[in-house]
């Protein structure tokens, strides 16, 4: 029972060394194509915890990816080996923006561009790209795929989650502004209702200033002339976004001009704002029973001086 015990204990102390004194790139390479992936999106599993540098790291996920490349046109679509094929490259541009200093913004970029490129793929690299990108870089390739020349290529409604969670990651203001700002603009491009209902959530949730705006108000008058749709969940929110819409005593605005976004660094969606300050309840009152004590005291004077 012992001898089992011991053999365990230096099982386990074997397995993880590496992760104190580092790994070489054959088991890093193991590591990773023999489930890291997976754990790396589906448990938020810290890839740093194996022990390999950034460059390390990057350079490991570069030889993969090459491989997984290279393998790509022996494969028949819709099989195993060229789904797992597939979960390895998209395993690869998921892990790139956790090589931290390593540049990949430019790698990440033409992937999701490419239209030789399998579009689960481009979505993936897309997802990457715009964890790793600044306010500027955000707001234009969201703006390339929801207005502009790359529109067609992903679902929109995979690429509106995307730039949801870039925002709730993101620490900088100015890059949640600019991500805000393109929502505004593809959330007025968009003709059906359940697309635009995706993107009027995510923007209302986030920015009090498009959730009271006049442009929002069309939009959602725009849509709730269309036919219903199969999704009860869409109508049942379009009718309570519009109801809540129009109680609002004053409305903001918002750019919604692609132009005008596009020339600006980081356009804001600026917060609605403050109400005046509500009028003091005691105001008249105070006034009304001043004057009755001035009255009172004029009559008391008045009887005073008959008696």
């Amino acid at each position: 029972m012992k001898k089992h015990v011991i053999l365990l204990v230096l099982f386990f102390f074997f397995e993880n060394v590496s992760v104190s004194f580092g790994i070489d790139d054959a088991r890093l390479k193991d590591r990773l194509t023999g489930g890291v992936f997976e754990l790396v999106f589906w448990k938020n599993f810290d890839i740093k915890s194996l022990g390999a540098t950034d460059e390390q790291l990057y350079r490991v996920l570069m030889d993969i990816y090459r491989e997984a490349e290279d393998k790509w046109p022996t494969l028949t679509p819709g099989t195993t080996e060229w789904g797992q094929n597939r979960i390895t490259l998209e395993g690869v541009l998921g892990c790139l923006p956790l090589c931290g200093n390593v540049p990949v913004k430019d790698f990440l970029l033409d992937y999701a561009v490419s239209k030789e490129k399998e579009s689960g793929t481009r979505t993936a690299a897309l997802s990457s790209y715009l964890r790793v990108a600044d306010a500027e870089e955000a707001k234009e390739i969201l703006l390339r795929f929801l207005v502009g020349e790359n529109r067609d290529d992903l679902e929109r409604l995979s690429v509106y989650g995307f730039a949801r969670m870039a925002y709730d990651e993101s620490d900088s203001p100015e890059k949640k502004a600019a991500i805000l700002a393109a929502l505004a603009v593809a959330a007025d491009k968009e003709e059906g209702k359940i697309r635009f209902m995706k993107v009027d959530g995510i923007l209302a949730e986030r920015s009090a200033a498009y959730r009271q705006s006049s442009e929002r108000l069309a939009m959602l008058e725009r849509h709730s002339q269309e036919p219903p749709t199969a999704n009860l969940y869409t109508d049942r929110d379009l009718k309570a976004a519009l109801e809540e819409s129009h109680k609002y005593k004053r409305h903001t605005n918002i750019n919604t001009n692609l132009a005008a976004v596009m020339s600006r660094d980081a356009p804001p969606v600026a917060e609605p704002p403050a109400s005046p300050p509500p009028r003091p309840r005691l105001a008249v009152p105070l006034a009304v029973g001043v004057g009755v004590l001035a009255a009172l005291a004029l009559l008391a004077t008045l009887f005073w001086r008959k008696r």
